[in-house]
């Protein structure tokens, strides 16, 4: 039986391996970092298509107004979209959670950093679902801009 000695890699070509690896690396890394913000803000704008149906359904289940509005301290209608949101019984669709109105869900600030607008007419920044399940009178449309500004993030 004859032994056979294995060849190893010099310095040189290591170093030239190393550095081929380090380049593929550094080309990969920005399409993997806007896969992960993409997901990031597909899952936030998701979770504001179901806070929009949450506030429907229970208007139409309670038979009652029901306002969505932005609101940082989880009380007041106030702050940015991006702060986060409530959603509340709004009986006499004054927009304050008051009397008999009940606080329903409050949804914490959005995970990706960005601002998140609603252009709605007469720039009401709320949003007032009927017991029938239809809007208050309203239309309009909520963007996302990303902090970084790339407008592929939108």
């Amino acid at each position: 039986m004859k032994l056979r000695c294995l060849r190893g890699l010099t310095l040189i070509e290591l170093l030239i391996a190393l550095a081929i690896l380090a380049v593929l690396v550094n080309i990969a890394t920005p399409g993997f970092r806007d896969s992960k913000t993409r997901l990031e803000i597909d899952g936030a704008l998701q979770d504001l298509v179901n806070a929009i149906s949450m506030a429907r359904s229970a208007a139409i289940n309670e038979n009652v107004m029901v306002t969505f509005c932005r609101s940082p301290d989880g009380k007041l209608c106030k702050g940015g979209w991006e702060n986060g949101s409530i959603i509340f019984t709004d009986a006499n669709a004054d927009r304050i959670l008051n009397g008999n109105d009940r606080l329903l869900y409050r949804f914490p600030a959005l995970k990706p950093t960005g601002k998140l607008t609603f252009n709605s007419f007469r720039n009401q920044q709320y949003l007032q679902l009927t017991p029938r399940g239809s809007t208050n009178n309203q239309n309009g449309n909520f963007t996302f801009c990303p902090a970084n500004g790339d407008p592929r993030l939108a």
